[in-house]
């Protein structure tokens, strides 16, 4: 040890185990190098069907389990827990969802309007891909970075800082999405924010793509219960547009007929599921310099998303309805 730090400019000196390690080692092979094939064979001599089928029961019991206490667990290394989970059973890490709070209310708002749907579309007298989904999302100009999720890998710390202006500049968005494509987007003034009176220009303004989007008479149309949405002249517009196809909070209380959309839903809506993540992701690829340049690109990444990929999405407001049943469970 002493010749160690005098020839290792004070490096770390390896302990007594890791020498003694090496030692055996090179009396075992003639090598200190590590037996990669002796490791592989033991790695498969540990993933067998037994230990494959004794994970199963753990997770079942802990679904919240991590790799290290499940390796201690069972008595096996934490690459051999790593590669039982995600290639012998096919599982994936997922991180809890923070959401807002429901009541009991709530939660029986949104199981009876997923059964009624499922109902509906099981007797195929609703179709979700005649639905147009709408709704509002802000872009920021300096985009959106998720410190939770993004690393930068290297030997040190690179201590990688993004700037963030104390008051950014957005801009808001309405869109709505369907089968055939997307309806918008249209883009707010600069200033402007939701009322009731701007809601009612935006859907006035909506109303006239809808033909040049093929979309008629069959078609429902559905928005979320925010304030400016459900004031008495919005939802007399929407009556007078599309009848008593209306997804709507308020709407069917206004006018007895059309589907109440359920409160704290954001999951059911393809907007919200889908729309405004992908939208993202394409205009913040890179830096955006101007507001200019952001309104070009938001219109640009609408104007490119394809309207098969859309119907594929509306596709799925099925299985996100089914979904909901779930929490039948949870009310009892």
């Amino acid at each position: 040890m002493k010749k160690w730090r005098s020839q290792r400019n004070g490096q770390p000196v390896p302990s007594r185990s890791t020498v003694q390690a090496i030692v055996n080692r090179f009396n075992k092979t003639g090598s200190v190098n590590e037996d990669r094939e002796s490791m592989k064979t033991n790695e498969k001599r540990v993933r067998t069907p037994e230990m494959v089928t004794a994970v199963k029961p753990v997770l079942e019991e802990e679904p919240g389990i991590s790799i290290r206490n499940l390796s201690r667990r069972l008595n096996i290394s934490r690459e051999s827990a790593r590669i039982i989970l995600t290639q012998d059973l096919q599982m994936h890490p997922y991180k809890i969802q923070i959401v807002q709070p429901l009541t009991i209310g709530n939660s029986l708002e949104r199981l009876e309007f997923a059964n009624r749907i499922c109902e509906r579309i099981d007797e195929k007298s609703f179709d979700p891909l005649r639905v147009i989904f709408t709704d509002e999302a802000h872009f920021w100009m300096n985009g959106y970075v998720n410190r939770q999720n993004f690393r930068i890998w290297g030997s040190e710390n690179p201590h990688v800082t993004i700037s963030k202006p104390l008051h950014p500049e957005k801009i808001t968005v309405w869109a709505g999405i369907c089968s055939k494509g997307i309806l918008g987007p249209i883009l707010l003034r600069d200033g402007e924010t939701i009322t009731g009176d701007v809601y009612h220009r935006l859907l006035t303004e909506a109303f006239t793509k809808l033909e040049n989007l093929g979309i008629d008479e069959s078609f429902f149309w559905q928005q979320d219960g925010a304030p400016p949405h459900r004031t008495a002249a919005n939802l007399q517009l929407l009556k007078s547009q599309f009848g008593d196809r209306v997804i709507a909070k308020g709407f069917k209380k206004a006018f007895g007929s059309g589907i109440d959309w359920p409160p704290y839903s954001p999951d059911l809506s393809a907007c919200d599921y889908f729309l405004w993540g992908y939208l993202k992701d394409q205009v913040f690829r890179k830096p955006v310099n101007s507001k200019e340049e952001l309104r070009h690109r938001i219109e640009q990444a609408a104007l490119e998303l394809d309207s098969a990929i859309c119907a594929r999405v509306i596709l799925g407001f099925e299985k996100k309805g089914k979904n909901a049943h779930i929490e039948r469970w949870l009310a009892h």
